[in-house]
């Protein structure tokens, strides 16, 4: 007889937990983002942003103010749940950063750097197939897809990434297919 009462309770205490746990997710991913907090985390954001694109013989993602556009597409272009991944994944980040270097991102080296992001990439990688957008749909895109695609589009649509890092064309005319030569950047205008 104890034997049967102690498994229900440790059947019923493990759905307990599972149920706790699953409302507070539910909870941080759908409450109103706290996004007051994106201005003043705008040196860490421009901190990645050049983590993923750095200056080279090309001006930089800080160079092409990617940092404040990242800001401004966060707050009025993404639904709730990816403004709360993207929140989630800064402070995520400042705390690992803290555990394994112990400084901010921000006073790490290039090399721990891109350490740091590349544990975010295949953290935040999506499952393959149905899984992936199922996950996708009721979580929203992880906070490394979303720094990452909109560090590309502010970085490709600055002026300093169109015309410095991008062949650009002021004034394209029509559109004719022409194949990239050899060495030629990709072009900025289509």
């Amino acid at each position: 007889m104890k034997r049967r009462r102690l498994f229900r309770n440790i059947v019923v205490a493990g759905v307990a937990g599972a149920a706790t746990y699953a409302g507070y997710k539910t909870y941080s991913t759908y409450r109103t983002p706290r996004l007051d907090e994106l201005a003043s985390r705008e040196e860490l954001i421009s901190d990645l942003a050049e983590t993923i694109i750095p200056r080279t013989n090309t001006p930089g993602a800080k160079d092409a103010g990617v940092g404040p556009f990242v800001i401004k597409m966060v707050k009025e272009c993404l639904p709730k749940k990816s403004q709360n991944n993207f929140l989630h994944g800064l402070d995520r980040l400042e705390q690992r950063a803290g555990a394994e270097y112990g400084k901010s991102f921000s006073a790490c080296s290039a090399e721990q750097r891109t350490a740091l992001l590349s544990y975010f990439e295949k953290d935040g990688k999506p499952y393959p197939g149905l899984m992936g957008k199922v996950h996708r749909k009721l979580l929203g895109d992880s906070f490394f897809t979303t720094l990452k695609r909109f560090t590309v589009l502010g970085y490709c649509t600055s002026k300093a990434g169109a015309t410095q890092a991008l062949a650009y064309d002021y004034v394209p005319g029509k559109f004719e297919n022409t194949p990239l030569g050899p060495g030629q950047r990709a072009w900025a205008t289509q």
